[in-house]
């Protein structure tokens, strides 16, 4: 009976840890720029935001980019990159939902703008498959 109330509490606090996976998994490498589009979903007016036109946004606008995570750099900081350029995001782990994602995989990315031209960043609140 103990063997029994033993192994049901190991089996509790291992599913916990498992769960407790996700973010990005380097080692791969993204496709080519050329190869990303954005996949437009109903009119043109509804297409994606390309990073080349948030460098202007105004500070705390929320917008929304798919591409690639293409480098983990320190701490929350990742480098993302779509086929007008890259950015620099900053995305908690809890961002990514206990889902790992690599540089060849596309996601789509979510959460506020701050900085203007090349000091431009993303600090990301959703992390998602498009």
């Amino acid at each position: 009976m103990k063997q029994v109330v033993l192994a049901s509490v190991i089996m509790m606090f291992s599913v916990g840890v498992s769960a407790a996976e996700g973010g990005y998994q380097s080692g791969e490498t993204a496709p080519p720029q050329k190869n990303q589009d954005a996949g437009y979903k109903g009119s043109e007016d509804t297409a994606q935001t390309p990073i080349s036109r948030i460098r202007d946004f105004r500070q705390g606008g929320y917008v929304t980019l798919e591409g690639h995570i293409i480098e983990k750099l320190k701490g929350d900081s990742y480098k993302f990159r779509d086929d007008t350029g890259t950015i620099i995001i900053t995305a908690e782990q809890a961002a990514f939902k206990e889902k790992t994602y690599s540089a060849s995989d596309k996601v789509r990315v979510s959460g506020k703008v701050y900085g203007r031209g090349d000091q431009t960043t993303l600090k990301v609140s959703r992390i998602e498959e498009p």
